[in-house]
């Protein structure tokens, strides 16, 4: 009996000097999965408002580098998938009117977006029948990202089990995709006064990568748990907050357009579109570190 209570006696011993040295480590890996609800901001604008959230998801390996007992340097690579929703204004009275509000754009037969070349409506490059013209009146936005986190991380001691930690810094995104899924008035043709004549329609999975920036950066700040299995598995839940400072399409847009300009020539052209959208959200984020 003595020799197996001394034989349990050494292996706990054993065990906890393994758990304290598998706890020194200076490098840890895992996995994560996460959900990510996201939405738009955007400065006032004559032409779109916020439209909403949309539902999104990702996935990715971490590896924690060690710096002090408390904090740890944390990067990695994942797979984002988001987006958001705009409003669009459409209440286009014809070219000639001051007081018109709307977003247009050019689809070729494929159908994929058509730069604007900076000449006007007329021009007979989007009157030979190989172009359609449709006004937005709602846009929902899908993005696929590869992202990589830069993220100091500041964790308590273990408490039963639990080590309780925030942390702050960044994410680059680099953009792998960009889809939409349009609500338009499509335009069959014009009034004596120049007005222009619509029916409903819509434009789904239309490509519009050509329009947005290739890199995002944005802030990362966040909080969780973190709850020992053994050694220094751990499994964890984290809350963060994401914010892009830099817009997910490109300021100016050569494929929208929002107006149509005359100069002292009497020559037209169209008015790129201004348009600004950066990502917000809340990531929930699940996984394993080893």
């Amino acid at each position: 009996m003595k020799k197996l209570l001394y034989t349990f006696i050494a292996i706990s011993f054993t065990s906890v000097a393994l758990l304290a040295q598998d706890d020194s480590k200076s490098v840890r890996f895992g996995v994560f999965g996460r959900a990510t609800p996201t939405w738009y901001s955007m400065p006032t604008n004559n032409n779109y408002s916020k439209g909403g959230a949309i539902f999104g998801a990702g996935f990715g390996l971490n590896m924690e580098f060690r710096v002090t007992n408390v904090v740890s340097f944390q990067t990695g690579v994942g797979g984002d998938f988001d987006g958001g929703k705009i409003k669009y204004v459409d209440n286009n009275l014809g070219y000639a009117n001051t007081n018109n509000y709307f977003t247009g754009y050019y689809l070729d037969k494929t159908p994929a977006l058509v730069e604007i070349k900076g000449t006007s409506p007329s021009d007979p490059a989007y009157n030979n029948g190989t172009t359609t013209a449709h006004f937005l009146t709602s846009r929902q936005i899908h993005t696929t990202y590869v992202t990589i986190p830069l993220i100091l991380k500041m964790k308590t001691k273990e408490i039963s089990g639990f080590k309780y930690f925030v942390d702050f810094g960044a994410n680059v995104g680099v953009l792998a995709s960009a889809k939409s899924d349009d609500n338009t008035n499509d335009l069959v043709g014009y009034t004596i006064t120049g007005v222009p004549i619509t029916t409903s329609g819509s434009n789904k999975g239309l490509s519009i990568y050509k329009d947005c920036n290739p890199v995002r950066v944005g802030l990362n700040v966040g909080g969780g748990a973190e709850y020992r299995l053994a050694g220094t598995t751990s499994i964890f839940l984290s809350v963060n907050y994401v914010n892009s400072f830099i817009s997910t399409v490109k300021t100016t847009s050569v494929y929208n357009a929002t107006g149509v300009t005359t100069n002292s020539n009497n020559q037209s052209a169209f008015v790129y579109a201004s348009q600004s959208f950066k990502t917000n959200g809340i990531q929930v984020n699940v996984g394993f570190l080893f």
